[in-house]
């Protein structure tokens, strides 16, 4: 599966919890504004992480829902109970639909036709009036589109002076269209759960992005990590309808302009005072453009534009006439005016909507060599391997310059700086770094500056440009992938600490603005390489010490590896067991006492180590309750209101945790248990008040952990159980016969609701009556290694105790021997071991019996359970004293063996009809040990 899906499936099914929670409680408390936007979130999280999957339905579904939370929000609708009913409803669907995904990867081929009903539903909730708004949004948008669209035009217009040349010929050569999207995400954007820079790595065809900061960055220590601060340009050239769709969750927040292909048409770069080698071209370009004929264009121009520097601007002249002739889109006042431009240095040309006026050879040049405003820029003059050797050096010797000889290095390196660059090149603010790294006796300052230097004057590297005062704090831009003059990408982290540096300059007051161009690559999904900044900062080599106050880190591991891991640790278990049956050998055997201490000795290390990976495991494995018991709220509440009854539920000792399958394997007992209750044990409102009990019913939904077992109750103050209608019951439907209705007292009455077929219900329903439940709990719990009892008193209510071991992994059997074979026998069962003499047991009927403490207590033979020949017994008879169903039994038995811990395994093969035994484990001498299932085996004779 995707890992991004399956991480969408997880993280849903956690906000679906949430939302669920959330409903209830909104019920509650409808006025509670923090429960709403938890709500809004969690369903805002779920709709937007959804828009990344092919799952059309479902997203649609969730946005539907989500209206209706935004109106309730704002104050436009009450939610009623019914309504939170059919939004629970909404949310069951999108649970099942989470699960088709988790099976399936997609969603089934009947989706659509699942969702219909439910979407009507919401839809209804929605008042007219609010509909009509939410059905207007795509004409609303389209409004205020044209109301902001001088405003876009100007964003767009810095975006296209700020592109090379080179870019804007790529998109006028490979694209039919253009649009220019202008996003600035919500402050608080990621609480609800939209991801800006997720949003716009996936925007459809994009060829340029341009990031840049709101507001200017605060100090380090002062940055809120959760605070979005950026912007972003957007140039794509997809069709309106995906890029619509892809931001139709952030409309509010985005800004679309279509872009007509000729306003990228505008030459740039440094005029060239050598005209010798256009002056050949002039003469019959002029007459191409006046006759009109195009295709001879591109050939005339070709060898010029190899021979000539591609930064000049007449060059770029070149290009944009050539372009426009190859790709047939030529415009004679066009071509005269980049003709023009070629001849003077003017390019003016009115475009139809005016984005780009008239933009001179000064203007130009301003744009892009403008260090005056973005002092923090070097110029794009080349330089020889020489001279950026010379800088390289100059930084080294800043970055271990020590304090008795920083003024000589920064002087040093001011100096090559200057003889370098000249007069002409040299950063205006290089004077105030230098006084500025004096001043804190800090070379940060001046080795960014030469970075940007090097970095920015390599051959291979695309111009940086400035950007006009007016524009925001260090904006980063982004040309499309396939550019072979982009510059190096940039780490959005990185310009954080970046600015921070810079601000130590004077001149950074003035919030002045930067911009680097760097490849898509730095946004793509598929980035391995790490994006870096166009600015360097020095290394610190301050080091941060880890704060002792840090919160657990939690880790997010398959359950297949706790799982394969416990049984190892399991297994480990087990095989230490081996070593005192060696100590045995060793000493009876080979008479090696010594030996057989030793390998004592080393069994008490290995066992206690055992043990402690062991209880370390468990506790790995271990989970709240909670994460079953908050279920049950929204149980409670719909089948409540099915019902007709009041009924709180109260939760208690939620914290308690238990092995996660034991956990898990909770939920269908609690559920029949739940559902019994509500059906048979509370009555209804007016019944409680005849008795004189409060209209409302309480349910007690309790865990309480004991030693190594956790306890669930199930506590209402209901009606209670009636023994005399339970035996009854039993008679009628053939469960008990006639001898055991008069002798069955009415404790042992209420285990009878085990009794598979058993019910009291007198019609059958959706809920109750068809006489399976009871006994399928009982088996789930007992399968668990537990076990379920029950108190009851008419009138008064009901309790039912579900004693649950805390884990599953590790049994401890006592180990016991008929006719030389060993067997196990589940620890939990069992009361204590006794011997008493021969002569003790009494014949009674059929059977035997003995009285151990002034209680009767009926005895069974082992021997004859399994079909072995009996024991003669000499003296004393072992006894094994087990509780089953809240009776006491004593199995005959030859002889005890110690308890052991196993790893129980499941019978296979032709054993596995056998119920009577639950499973097997391997002794540490080899042997394989069966486990007996005493109550199946009981059930057998």
């Amino acid at each position: 599966m995707n890992p991004m899906l399956e991480s969408f499936i997880s993280e849903s099914r956690d906000n679906l919890e949430e939302a669920s929670q959330c409903f209830l409680a909104l019920e509650q408390s409808p006025d509670d504004a923090s429960i709403m936007q938890n709500l809004f979130r969690a369903m805002h999280t779920i709709k937007g992480s959804s828009g990344l999957f092919d799952i059309g339905p479902f997203t649609r579904l969730m946005h539907v829902a989500e209206d209706i939370l935004d109106l309730a929000r704002a104050g436009d609708l009450s939610l009623s109970s019914e309504h939170i009913d059919v939004l629970l409803n909404a949310m069951d669907q999108i649970t099942v639909w989470i699960d088709e995904l988790e099976e399936l990867g997609e969603l089934g081929s009947d989706a659509e036709q699942q969702g219909a009903p439910h979407m009507s539903e919401l839809l209804a909730i929605i008042p007219k009036e609010a509909g009509d708004t939410l059905d207007s949004v795509g004409t609303t948008s389209h409004q205020s589109e044209n109301q902001a669209s001088d405003h876009s035009r100007e964003d767009l217009k810095h975006v296209l002076e700020t592109l090379p040349t080179a870019t804007r010929l790529r998109i006028f050569a490979q694209h039919d269209l253009a649009t220019y999207i202008h996003y600035t995400p919500q402050t608080d954007c990621f609480f609800t759960g939209d991801d800006p820079i997720h949003t716009v790595r996936l925007t459809p065809d994009c060829v340029v992005t341009q990031i840049a900061s709101i507001a200017p960055w605060p100090a380090i220590t002062e940055l809120d990590p959760y605070a979005c601060n950026l912007s972003f340009d957007l140039i794509s050239c997809a069709d309106i309808e995906p890029l619509l769709d892809h931001f139709k969750y952030v409309e509010d927040d985005t800004k679309i302009l279509g872009i007509e292909l000729p306003w990228l048409v505008f030459p740039s770069g440094e005029w060239s005072d050598d005209q010798s080698l256009f002056q050949d071209v002039l003469a019959p370009l002029s007459e191409h453009i006046k006759n009109q004929t195009w295709h001879a264009i591109p050939n005339l121009l070709q060898p010029v534009i190899e021979l000539a520097n591609p930064n000049f601007y007449q060059v770029s002249c070149l290009q944009w006439i050539k372009a426009l002739a190859e790709k047939d889109a030529a415009e004679p006042t066009l071509m005269s005016a980049l003709l023009n431009a070629l001849e003077n240095g003017a390019f003016e040309y009115d475009y139809d909507e005016q984005i780009s006026e008239t933009v001179t050879l000064s203007e130009a040049n301003s744009s892009e060599h403008d260090t005056e405003n973005a002092p923090e820029e070097a110029s794009c003059h080349a330089l020889s391997d020489a001279q950026r050797t010379l800088l390289a050096t100059q930084m080294q010797m800043l970055e271990f310059s020590t304090e008795s000889d920083i003024e000589g290095r920064v002087a040093s390196a001011q100096l090559v700086i200057e003889r370098i660059l000249g007069d002409a090149l040299t950063p205006s603010n290089l004077g105030a770094v230098v006084h500025e790294c004096l001043e804190s006796s800090s070379t940060i300052g001046l080795i960014s500056l030469i970075q940007n230097v090097l970095e920015l004057n390599h051959a291979d590297q695309t111009q940086v440009t400035a950007v006009t005062e007016d524009k925001c704090v260090n904006s980063v831009s982004m040309t499309d992938e396939n550019s072979s003059d982009e510059g190096d990408e940039m780490d959005i982290a990185s310009l954080v600490r970046q600015e921070q540096q810079l601000r130590q300059a004077p001149d950074q007051e003035e919030a002045t603005d930067s911009t680097a161009v760097v490849t898509p690559h730095a946004l793509s999904n598929d980035a391995d390489t790490p994006i870096t900044p166009a600015t360097k900062p020095a290394s610190s080599n301050t080091t941060h010490e880890p704060s002792h106050n840090q919160k657990p880190q939690v880790l997010k591991v398959d359950q297949h590896r706790i799982d394969l891991l416990m049984d190892l640790v399991g297994e480990l278990v087990v095989a230490k067991n081996s070593l005192p049956y060696l100590a045995k050998k060793a000493e009876d055997d080979y008479q090696v006492r010594a030996l057989a201490k030793e390998i004592k000795s080393q069994y008490a290390v290995i066992n206690r180590l055992a043990e402690s990976m062991q209880s370390t495991m468990m506790q790995i494995r271990m989970v709240p309750v909670s994460t079953i018991f908050q279920r049950f709220p929204r149980l409670v509440r719909d089948l409540s209101r099915k019902l007709n009854k009041d009924v709180r539920l109260i939760l208690e000792g939620e914290e308690s945790e238990a092995d996660k399958n034991v956990v898990e394997n909770l939920a269908d007992p609690l559920i029949h248990l739940v559902r019994n209750s509500l059906d048979h044990g509370f009555e209804t409102e007016q019944e409680r008040v005849d008795q004189g009990k409060s209209a409302q019913g309480t349910l007690y939904l309790r865990a309480i952990p004991k030693d190594d077992q956790v306890i669930i109750e199930v506590v209402d103050d209901g009606r209670g159980m009636d023994p005399e209608k339970l035996k009854q019951s039993a008679y009628r439907k053939g469960i008990i016969n006639e001898q055991k209705l008069e002798s069955i007292t009415d404790q042992e009455a209420l285990y009878l609701i085990f009794a598979p077929g058993f019910s009291t219900a007198e019609q059958v329903s959706d809920l109750s009556g068809r006489g399976v439940g009871m006994d399928v709990v009982n088996g789930l719990v007992q399968q668990a290694g537990g076990k379920v009892t029950i108190d009851s008193e008419l009138g008064k209510g009901t309790t039912i105790r579900l004693f649950l071991p805390l884990t599953m992994a590790v049994s401890r059997v006592m180990m016991v021997e008929v006719q030389h074979q060993c067997f196990g026998i589940s620890m939990e069962n069992i009361v204590e071991t006794v011997k008493v003499p021969h002569d003790r047991l009494l014949r009674i009927k059929q059977g035997e019996a003995i009285v151990l403490r002034d209680k009767v207590i009926p005895v069974l033979s082992l021997h004859s359970l399994l079909s072995m020949p009996e024991t003669e017994y000499e003296e004393e008879v072992p006894l094994l004293i087990m509780s089953l169903n809240g009776e006491d039994i004593a199995l005959k038995i030859d002889q005890f063996h110690e308890g052991i811990d196993i790893v129980q395994k499941p019978l296979a093969g032709l054993m596995s009809q056998y119920n009577y035994y639950s499973g097997s484990a391997l002794l540490g001498d080899g042997r394989v040990l069966l486990i007996l299932n005493i109550k199946e085996l009981l059930s057998c004779q």
